[in-house]
């Protein structure tokens, strides 16, 4: 016998996206369920480098971590190039957070103000009613359960339970690329000897060991740290957990692990967002929409930034009695195209160039004062390469430059294509009817873009 539950709005999966939409719609007075897979312990559970800018949790009205979700407060960045003689230090609030910690903290007070949560929940398709999305299928401890609401959202990460489940023609279906990825592992673990200014975590650029990625080290105590590299993926690559044992364990300060409290590995999307977040009845948000960093990969602060203004469209869109895309919910890709999510496009022109240097052309690049630290902390966070176009003028780097033409051309062509990347999502279309002509225009700027700096991936 097959139990029927309904609810307004279904959010399938409590990872960083749907936990932050559960929370933020706990006091609006609809009926909303939360369904995860995982139990209590497992919330938030994909591995990831546990860091995230202070900034994220005012933008998006969220709660700053505290108590036992605390694990570090982090004072900014130090970067170093493949040598790592060189190292740029970029200052900025955030933390290290223990993520189910936070992530439960949130779900419980979703629950307590009457989400109804589901753990232990596997979903496993979505129920369509004459082309129209009402629900989705799962089993609960043996049980078959169909979750009916008006509004489906998925927020299941790459996996995408719902989303790739849907129609082939509608356009919130779209694949990831295997090349759009960056294949992650990390292990968090306690060193025997204490960590150097525990307060910065840092990032190292190396070809070598991490191919299309970085690896990071991100102190959460004086002893225990974040430790893991992601490498691009479809392109060949040795897997992360390999090179993690072949290369980042001869290393003293990486090998002198004395006890390894977690490992996993996981798969990110480092590209534009999705080209649409929302359809009939349903929104895709987080890793699930590709809402993510595509330079650092970071993507716990943009999966809130899209869940804030995805409760804004669902109770506009109760407000109003309209849940298809006409309506109210596609308010959400306009706030999240036009602000965020331009940025995010801008970085991802950025991100193919990078992807693209050798480990020379880095070492060049940061030793002779191309990208300085305030300027590469600027770009990632704004999606401006600001580093290139405004300094270009200045007679100093110009000669730096003139050492390598090559550079200096391809330089002032990804600063050209990551300002028209963005004007371009400033003009998202305010009518779904239009999405198709914009995202011709979209993957035209694009092709355009890897032809000129020959990316053939």
């Amino acid at each position: 016998m097959v139990r029927k539950l309904e609810y307004d709005v279904v959010i399938v999966g409590l990872g960083p996206a749907g936990s932050s939409l559960a929370y933020h719609l706990r006091k609006t007075g609809l009926r909303v369920a939360g369904l995860d897979i995982v139990d209590w312990d497992g919330l938030w559970g994909k591995p990831c480098g546990d860091a995230i800018g202070e900034h994220h949790f005012h933008e998006n009205h969220m709660p700053l971590p505290d108590g036992d979700a605390l694990a570090n407060r982090v004072e900014g960045i130090d970067i170093y190039s493949p040598s790592e003689e060189v190292k740029l230090r970029v200052n900025g609030k955030g933390f290290m957070i223990n993520r189910n910690a936070y992530g439960r903290r949130l779900v419980e007070e979703a629950e307590k103000a009457g989400v109804s949560i589901h753990l232990k929940t596997y979903v496993y398709k979505p129920i369509l009613d004459n082309g129209r999305l009402v629900g989705v299928a799962a089993k609960k401890e043996g049980e078959e359960i169909i979750f009916s609401g008006k509004v489906i959202v998925d927020a299941t990460g790459t996996s995408g339970v719902i989303r790739r489940r849907l129609p082939k023609e509608w356009p919130v279906n779209e694949p990831l690329k295997p090349v759009d990825m960056n294949v992650a592992y990390r292990r968090i673990v306690r060193l025997k000897d204490p960590i150097d200014d525990p307060s910065y975590i840092r990032i190292y650029v190396n070809q070598e060991i991490a191919p299309g990625g970085y690896w990071w080290l991100f102190p959460k105590s004086e002893y225990v740290a974040n430790i893991g590299l992601g490498v691009q993926g479809g392109r060949g690559y040795p897997h992360p957990k390999e090179i993690y044992e072949q290369k980042l364990m001869k290393r003293s300060d990486v090998g002198s692990q004395v006890e390894v409290y977690a490992d996993a590995g996981a798969a990110v999307p480092t590209r534009r967002p999705a080209n649409t977040l929302v359809w009939d009845n349903f929104l895709g948000i987080g890793d699930n929409g590709y809402t993510v960093n595509p330079v650092h990969g970071g993507g716990m602060g943009y999966a809130m930034h899209a869940a804030y203004h995805a409760s804004r469209a669902i109770v506009n869109a109760f407000e109003e009695g309209d849940f298809t895309r006409h309506g109210p919910l596609w308010s959400l890709n306009i706030a999240y195209m036009r602000g965020l999510g331009a940025k995010q496009a801008s970085l991802d022109i950025f991100r193919m160039y990078l992807q693209e240097l050798s480990n020379e052309e880095i070492e060049w690049g940061l030793r002779n004062g191309v990208m300085r630290a305030e300027d590469a902390y600027e770009t990632s966070v704004t999606g401006d390469l600001k580093a290139n176009l405004s300094v270009l003028d200045k007679a100093k780097l110009l000669v730096k430059l003139l050492g390598r033409p090559s550079m200096l051309q391809e330089l002032i062509t990804v600063s050209r294509y990551m300002k028209r990347v963005k004007e371009l999502y400033k003009t998202y279309p305010e009518n779904p009817d239009e999405l198709s002509s914009w995202v011709a225009k979209v993957e035209a700027l694009y092709k355009e873009y890897k032809t000129k700096l020959n990316i053939n991936w």
